[in-house]
Order: C-alpha cells, then structure tokens, then sequence
C-alpha cells in the first residue's frame, strides 16, 4: 500500500504566496495547439551526432547568427569559448526573446542545442543553419512547451516563498 503524504496546504495559501501566475498565462503567450491553455513559449532540445565543426567557435557563431536571423529574433549578446585546441565549445545567444545554447563535445562529434523562444517565434526556423554547419549524421528534436497555463507545485516549494 502506498503511503499517503499527511502535508497538504490550502489552494488560498498556495495563490497567496506563490509567485508564479495559477491560471493563465504572462501576456503575449502562444496558443498551445488542441488545447486552450497558453504557454510561454516553445523550448527545443537538439541532439546531433557524428557532427563537424564541433571544435569550430567562429563557424558556430555565425551558424547561431543566422538561425537567429531565419528565427526573426532579435540578438542582444553572445559569447563563445573553446576550451582547448581540440575541445568543444560552448556558446550563448542572449536574445530579446530567449536564448539558444551550444554545447560540442569535439572528441566524440557531439552536439546539444537549446533554443527557446517566448511569444510567437518558431523555434524550427532555426534548424537549418544549425544543421548546415554541423553537417550530422543523426539529429534528435525534443519540443517543450514552457509555463503553460496551469501548474503544479510541491507545497513545500510554495511555503518557502
């Protein structure tokens, strides 16, 4: 028999303290598709194996440059490192709508993107530049829908706030 939790906190005390918004979404979300709940935005994880360039941090900056540029977006900064003359790297597009994250791993030809984007912006216009300069064998595309409109909180979480 499973044991059952002898916590539980009043739904009033949880919409009082909690910061996070119950019902609805912040203005300016998207539609979730087949549903009526709201969300954030689309958040996509990619993975590409047997890739180039891994240990190229130019030639990915400009890949992220024009998958912005494809997106819509609208870059505020980025950085880029290399961690060695044969490693990966690392780089970070901050963006008026989010961001996109590169991490290689140059020894084993390994790639993994995150792109996110809040509001309307399609997070797969990204794709193609980021695929153009890691040429992979093999690519794995997982979508999140981020803060939708409803949401579940431990109670111990929400009585710290």
């Amino acid at each position: 028999m499973a044991m059952k939790s002898s916590y539980t906190t009043p739904l009033d005390t949880i919409k009082k303290r909690s910061i996070y918004m119950l019902n609805g979404a912040p203005k300016g979300g998207i539609n979730y598709p087949s549903s009526d709940r709201v969300c954030a935005g689309t958040h996509l994880f990619i993975d590409m194996w047997d890739a180039e360039n891994t240990g190229n941090a130019e030639a990915i900056e400009a890949a992220v440059a024009q998958a912005v540029h494809d997106c819509r977006a609208t870059m505020l900064e980025s950085s880029y490192r290399k961690y060695s003359e044969d490693g990966g790297v690392t780089g970070f597009a901050i963006l008026a709508e989010s961001h996109i994250c590169v991490n290689t791993w140059h020894e084993e030809r390994m790639v993994a993107i995150d792109v996110f984007f809040c509001g309307s912006l399609d997070p797969y216009a990204s794709i193609t530049a980021l695929r153009d300069v890691f040429r992979p064998s093999r690519i794995d595309i997982s979508e999140h829908k981020r803060l939708l409109g409803t949401r579940i909180t431990h109670p111990n979480i929400v009585e710290a706030l």
